[in-house]
């Protein structure tokens, strides 16, 4: 299959999964799975498990490339809770009021744990990479 098809199909995958998720939860269990378990557990070990799913499949893609699908996944996951969030906080406030800035300081703090978690999933994921590659290598010597 050709490396231009194979990374567009892995970074659209991540895209709308990620994206998805993120519309489900601050639409639909927002209320029934807490937030810091969702958020900074699930959330970014679902994009290094998408990840690892594309790495043992048909699309043979580099890591970096795995990685960057990830992280325009992460980015496009960004643009859609700050919509839903932003959408969904406007309709309890009263008629004539503007958004709180809370509702972004919020969104703010938890992309930035997020892709503090997110960094050293890659970075550990990085290493076992490189140990599977130089154990590899190794071998055919």
């Amino acid at each position: 299959m050709d490396k231009n098809k194979s990374s567009f199909i892995v970074a659209f995958t991540n895209i709308v999964v990620s994206s998805l998720a993120q519309i489900l939860y601050w639409t639909l269990l927002e209320e029934s799975i807490n937030m810091f378990i969702y958020q900074f557990l699930l959330f970014p070990f679902s994009l290094v498990l998408i990840n690892i799913i594309f790495w043992f499949s048909k699309y043979k893609l580099l890591f970096y490339q795995h990685v960057l699908s990830a992280y325009a996944a992460f980015f496009c996951s960004i643009i859609i809770t700050f919509i839903t969030v932003l959408s969904t906080s406007t309709q309890e406030l009263p008629p004539g009021e503007i958004v709180l800035f809370a509702d972004v300081l919020f969104v703010l703090i938890t992309i930035t744990i997020q892709l503090i978690i997110l960094l050293l999933l890659n970075t550990f994921f990085y290493v076992v990479y490189r140990i599977n590659n130089y154990w590899r290598i190794k071998k055919h010597l």
